[in-house]
Formats: structure tokens, sequence, C-alpha cells
């Protein structure tokens, strides 16, 4: 008897053994369990953190960049307007009439001049320094004449 009561309690000691160390064990899988915990809390926090920048930075370009877009869009659809108006007044213009118009008269301009150069090649240049030439001889002398009665004005 005396050896089974030892061989219980070498069973009843090993059985204790088992369990400290299955103890160990847990509390070592707790330790990690709890490390684990604090790397993704930890996690959690620097993604809160980052999503929060994200954010405020979204909100600043927000605040920051859609003015200046709706101030680009409100130019650019004034400009485009004002692209419309221009069109309009071109198709009301009539430019091919006011190019026929301006080419007429350019032709009619164009055959004037050359009439009135053909007149001028046409004058007798010797003939009309003479005629020139003869009225200063005949101007000179009353000139003259009446140079004596205006009281020596001239």
């Amino acid at each position: 008897m005396k050896q089974n009561e030892e061989e219980l309690k070498k069973e009843e000691i090993s059985r204790e053994e088992k369990q400290e160390a299955h103890n160990r064990d847990m509390a070592a899988t707790e330790k990690a369990q709890l490390r684990y915990q604090k790397l993704s809390f930890a996690m959690n926090v620097l993604r809160t953190l980052f999503m929060a920048g994200i954010f405020a930075v979204v909100l600043w370009l927000a605040y920051y960049i859609v003015p200046k877009v709706n101030t680009v869009y409100d130019s650019t659809m004034h400009s485009l307007n004002n692209l419309e108006h221009l069109t309009t007044e071109l198709q009301e213009a009539n430019l091919g009439g006011t190019v026929q118009n301006i080419n007429s008269l350019t032709i009619k301009a164009t055959d004037d001049l050359s009439s009135a150069m053909n007149k001028m090649n046409s004058i007798d240049m010797e003939t009309l320094n003479n005629a020139i030439t003869n009225l200063n001889d005949t101007v000179k002398p009353m000139a003259e004449f009446f140079g004596a009665f205006g009281g020596g004005r001239r």
C-alpha cells in the first residue's frame, strides 16, 4: 500500500507539475495576447490620427481650392459667352459682301488713279513751262506798275 501511496503521490506531483507548466504556458499566451492587443490599439490610434489628418487636408483643400475653381469656372463661362456673342456678330456681319465692296472700291480707285496718271503723262511739260514763263514776263511789269502806286509795299 505504501507503494500505491507513493505512486499516487508521484502521480499527483506529476499532475501538479503538468498543471503548473500548463499555467505557465497560459500566462505566456496571455502576455503575448496582451502585447498584441496593445500593438493593435496603437495601430488603431495611428490609423485614426492618419485618417483625421487626411480629412483635415481634404477640408483645407476644399476650403482653399473650391473658390479658385469656381472663379476659373465663372471666368471660363464668361469667355465662352463672349465668344458665342462674337460668333453671332460675325455671322450677321456679311463679311463676304464687305470684302466684295472693298474689292470693287479698290478696283475703281485704281482705275481712277490710272486715268489721272494718263492725263498727267499727256501734259506737255515744255509747253507748260513756256506758258508759265510767258505769264511771269507779262505779270512782272504789271506788278512793278501797281507796286509804284502802293507806296513801296512789298
